[in-house]
């Protein structure tokens, strides 16, 4: 919709509501005004459970707030928001079902427009292909999605971030492209042993890449610069992209690479012989970068990984270090964007869960049945049970 992005407060003009509500008895224009903002005001904007709202609500304050539009911005770039009709018509929805909501849209002045750069590109490709079927069936049900909207965006965001470290981190893997790494989840409510997946292919692998992820996104970097220069052009190339090079492009690709990897050899006496394979040359960069890069910067670019599992999907379980976790309110979102309208097996259902990137193990998997018998939404087909249905949740 390509409304302003950089809000804040004055951006919330709600002066025509002061004007035209009335003050009752004794009431001064003042405690009119503060018992107006108690209703209607920009930091009570999250009270009214309005989808048009979700364009107002409020960023924070500081230096997080750069961070927020940044987020916001990849999470347009991987659903290509701008152009999904069914979102532009969910917060642009300006129907109302009580007074408060009808006073505020028709009071409310509307964002300023302003033709946004997105700065992000996503290096997954033919990941998360039902993310955009997710959204869509999730904004069909307007008052579960203005409930779980930000844990839907939170979970692919999440998802996306750690698979793309894992594949950043497997360079040699990338000539064939991208994929969904195995990664085990637990519920909030289980009892873990050292033994389980979890702990063995879980968080695990992304906290063993802490000296790697500032390290593969610079080398990235470092890439996309030298490629841009020989083909004089400003896209940005994945990784993929660049190993797949017609053949006299990556030539020249690795040309320019070892004219910039012998000067930093000279400068920082390093003593790996250089190669007239590409793919190694790359890997010697990535090995010096992950020696050379200050070791405070490059956790404080991890911790910004953990700090955003840590809001929703991370657990810390004492000597066994912090564990990829759903919560109850996850799962259940989870299992309504996977079983939408028509019951399924359950079988298909924890399939259905793998290509969104999250695992269960068997103990795990037992877990999710008995959670969801207890919802009532188990459906077993057989006197033994082993035929089992997921009813739709909606």
């Amino acid at each position: 919709m390509n409304l302003k992005i950089d809000y804040n407060e004055k951006d919330y003009n709600i002066e025509d509501i002061y004007n035209s509500v009335e003050a009752v008895s004794n009431l001064s224009d003042e405690d009119k005004i503060k018992f107006l903002n108690k209703v209607f005001g920009y930091n009570n904007i999250h009270f009214i459970n309005h989808p048009y709202l979700v364009n107002y609500y409020p960023l924070t304050n500081g230096p997080e707030k750069t961070g927020e539009i940044q987020i916001a911005q990849y999470i347009t770039e991987i659903f290509n928001l701008e152009k999904n009709n069914r979102w532009c018509q969910f917060i642009g929805d300006k129907q109302t079902k009580n007074l408060v909501e009808k006073i505020l849209l028709e009071s409310i002045e509307q964002l300023p427009t302003t033709k946004n750069k997105n700065p992000f590109k996503s290096i997954l490709r033919d990941e998360f292909k039902e993310k955009n079927d997710d959204l869509n069936y999730l904004l069909k049900h307007k008052e579960f999605a203005l409930k779980n909207i930000d844990k839907f965006f939170a979970f692919y965001y999440f998802q996306h971030i750690i698979q793309t470290i894992l594949n950043l981190n497997n360079t040699g893997n990338l000539i064939n492209g991208t994929r969904i790494y195995p990664l085990y989840f637990t519920l909030e409510t289980e009892k873990l042993t050292s033994s389980r997946k979890t702990n063995i292919n879980g968080y695990n692998q992304i906290a063993a890449l802490k000296n790697y992820t500032l390290v593969n996104d610079n080398l990235l970097g470092y890439l996309n610069d030298m490629i841009n220069i020989i083909n004089n052009d400003t896209k940005f190339y994945t990784l993929t992209e660049l190993l797949n090079l017609p053949f006299n492009q990556r030539l020249e690709l690795n040309k320019e690479l070892k004219i910039v990897l012998n000067k930093y050899k000279c400068i920082n006496m390093k003593d790996e012989e250089l190669s007239e394979d590409l793919l190694t040359n790359i890997e010697i960069f990535k090995k010096w970068l992950s020696e050379d890069l200050a070791k405070e910067t490059v956790y404080r670019y991890h911790l910004s990984v953990e700090d955003i599992g840590n809001y929703m999907f991370l657990k810390n379980r004492g000597s066994l270090g912090k564990t990829l976790t759903l919560k109850k309110e996850m799962l259940i979102l989870l299992t309504a964007i996977i079983v939408k309208e028509e019951k399924m097996l359950i079988k298909d259902v924890f399939i259905e869960f793998e290509k969104r990137g999250v695992f269960f193990d068997r103990y795990t998997r037992e877990e999710v049945a008995s959670f969801y018998e207890k919802m009532n939404i188990l459906d077993k087909k057989s006197d033994s049970g082993d035929v089992k249905y997921v009813k739709s949740v909606l």
